[in-house]
């Protein structure tokens, strides 16, 4: 996941902005629209050890927001409202959240590669390689395996120890995306069968901040919601100040 291009804070902290192209009603108390004279307006830096986060908030009433930490990127943008001094935020559109979708059984070949239990594919067919699945078996041993290009396994278990495997899931730790748990034995799963998922990213990295709202003193700008307590510090006022 790429994300935009940098943002220069004033502190010489980059951080990445996305585009907000949507429309917004113009001057309706409590609505989107063109809030020029709001103290949130402005760009805020809430960046920590290894941590880039940034906030952008905007007078025509839209709002962008990022992080990068890692290997993770995420963003966010939408609308904001101002009422008896707290912000509100919705994100829009509301993100469609990625998903593993099991398509069906397939007879393995027998090489080493295909007789791994579990395989992922994007919709095109390639291999989605970035995924781990984890393999409930009858003797209480849980397999942690990454599903394409490697034989290495976690937790100490090989495909050896797990005398029968009884359920699945499958998951993208970096983006916490968990598919349902598949029982094999509802499922009629036969020794000898590979599962074939497929991971269709939808709008993975975008984060649906609907429903934070937040208050600003002395130009620190303390947020609640899908971010938990965070804190931005004002680096950039209204143009007008």
């Amino acid at each position: 996941m790429k994300l935009a291009a940098p943002l220069v804070l004033s502190l010489a902290i980059a951080v990445v902005g996305c585009a907000y192209t949507g429309t917004a009603k113009e001057g309706e108390p409590g609505t989107p629209g063109r809030q020029a004279a709001s103290d949130f307006v402005g760009l805020y830096n809430g960046s920590s050890f290894e941590t880039y986060m940034a906030m952008r908030i905007v007078e025509d009433g839209t709002f962008e927001w990022v992080l990068a930490v890692g290997a993770l990127d995420m963003r966010s943008q939408g609308t904001w409202v101002e009422r008896n001094g707290i912000i509100y935020f919705t994100t829009e559109p509301a993100p469609v959240p990625a998903e593993f979708r099991f398509l069906r059984f397939e007879t393995a070949k027998g090489e080493s590669e295909n007789d791994r239990l579990v395989h992922v594919f994007r919709p095109d067919g390639t291999q989605f390689v970035n995924a781990e699945a984890r393999i409930e078996c009858a003797n209480g041993a849980r397999v942690f395996e990454f599903v394409a290009g490697s034989t290495a396994y976690l937790d100490g278990y090989t495909p050896d120890e797990c005398d029968h495997p009884i359920a699945v899931r499958v998951i993208q730790s970096n983006y916490d995306i968990t598919s349902p748990r598949y029982d094999l034995i509802e499922m009629g799963w036969e020794k000898g069968q590979i599962m074939r998922f497929e991971f269709e990213s939808n709008d993975i990295g975008v984060l649906d901040l609907t429903g934070m709202s937040g208050a600003l003193a002395d130009s620190i700008l303390t947020v609640a919601g899908p971010l938990g307590r965070e804190e931005f510090r004002k680096v950039q006022p209204r143009e007008n100040e």
